[in-house]
Parts: C-alpha cells; sequence; structure tokens
C-alpha cells in the first residue's frame, strides 16, 4: 500500500475510533449495525479528506468539507425526527470531528512530503 493510502487510512481510523467510543458511552445499547454505520461513516469521511485537495487551508477545508458530507445526517437525525433540539449539537460534533481531521490531515501531508520526522 502506497504511503498515501496508509496515512489516508489512519485519517479514517482515528475518527471511526472516536465516534464509535463516543456512542457506545452514550448508549451502550446500541446495535452493532449502527456502531458499525457512524464507523464506516467516519473511516470514510476521513480518508476523503485526506485524499481531497480543496486548495483551501488544510484545517478549514477539512472542517467545511466534513460539514457538507454529514449535512444530510443532520436532516434525518434532526428535522425528519422531530428533534430539531440536536441539529446544532450535530453541527458542532461535526466542526470538532472536522478539526480532528484536518490536524491529522496536516500533520501527515507535511510527513508525506518529507518535511516532519
Amino acid at each position: 500500500m502506497s504511503k498515501k493510502l496508509s496515512y489516508a487510512a489512519l485519517v479514517g481510523i482515528v475518527p471511526a475510533i472516536l465516534e464509535f467510543l463516543l456512542v457506545y458511552s452514550f448508549e451502550p445499547t446500541a446495535s452493532g449495525w449502527l456502531l458499525l454505520q457512524v464507523s464506516l461513516y467516519w473511516f470514510t469521511c476521513g480518508v476523503a479528506n485526506y485524499l481531497v485537495d480543496l486548495r483551501l487551508p488544510q484545517i478549514l477545508g477539512s472542517i467545511l468539507f466534513t460539514v457538507f458530507l454529514t449535512s444530510p445526517w443532520y436532516i434525518a437525525e434532526s428535522v425528519m425526527q422531530g428533534k430539531p433540539e440536536h441539529f446544532v449539537p450535530l453541527v458542532v460534533a461535526s466542526i470538532a470531528m472536522g478539526l480532528v481531521i484536518g490536524l491529522l490531515c496536516k500533520w501527515l501531508k507535511r510527513k508525506e512530503a518529507g518535511h516532519v520526522a
């Protein structure tokens, strides 16, 4: 596997694990399917963030891209469920996860380019 794909996978694994732990800690009775779904989503989001170049500063681009990718989820989990009070926390959580992804992307892309030991 190329270094780029290895780093992209790492950027995906970190948010997937974080979200799995978050969901499981707040909802220990969550189904395995739900845990799989959130883990796969955040893994894919991290990988996509690493591989896509938006021509923006890395952290800002990762936050915007993450919020964009997550926006259908906001609608499904808040508005369509009749829980509009969940909308803002979902956006804030996505911004936080986008920040984590952006920091990882920035560090690993510098490392990939040979600028970090």
